[in-house]
Formats: structure tokens, C-alpha cells, sequence
């Protein structure tokens, strides 16, 4: 299974099992927007993959609902301050 997130149109392959997401520079994924706490959120791969809040400011949105935590599935769209980030995966 391949897994990446399309961040403003760039692609970020995820290849280990949690990939944190954040404004600091020690976050995996680093997103420069003010609305997105240091270290925002998480991604962890499974079966199914899930979306883990970090106790951030602002909190994280999963295909429209507001939550702290989510399953993930290809094509979920995660809002993190006022950044939309698309997660995909595909067989192979």
C-alpha cells in the first residue's frame, strides 16, 4: 500500500508508521500557516490509517467534521488552520 498527502498541490510520500504534521521545524511535514500549532497532528498507518489531534490550538477537521481523531480513507480531505490537506492511498 502507498500512502502520500497533497498538500497545495505538492505530494508528501509517507513512509514510516506516524508522520506528524506542524508548523515547527522538527514536524515531519512542515506547514507554514499561522493557524497550525507546532505540532498539529499526526498521521498513523494502518489498517485503516487514522488522523490523531496533538492538542492543538485550533483542532483539525476530517471531511467536514470537526474532530480529534478519524480513520482516514483515500480522497479524505484534513483541514489544519487554513490549509486543506488531501490524503490518498493506493494499492501496489
Amino acid at each position: 500500500m502507498r500512502r502520500w498527502i497533497e498538500i497545495n498541490g505538492n505530494r508528501h510520500q509517507i513512509s514510516r508508521p506516524t508522520l506528524v504534521l506542524g508548523r515547527s521545524t522538527d514536524a515531519d511535514v512542515r506547514i507554514d500557516d499561522p493557524g497550525v500549532s507546532r505540532r498539529h497532528c499526526e498521521i498513523r498507518t494502518g489498517t485503516p490509517s487514522t488522523i490523531q489531534d496533538l492538542g492543538s490550538t485550533n483542532g483539525i477537521v476530517v471531511d467536514g467534521q470537526h474532530t480529534t481523531r478519524a480513520t482516514l480513507r483515500d480522497g479524505s480531505r484534513i483541514v489544519v488552520g487554513s490549509t486543506t490537506i488531501i490524503y490518498r492511498q493506493a494499492e501496489g
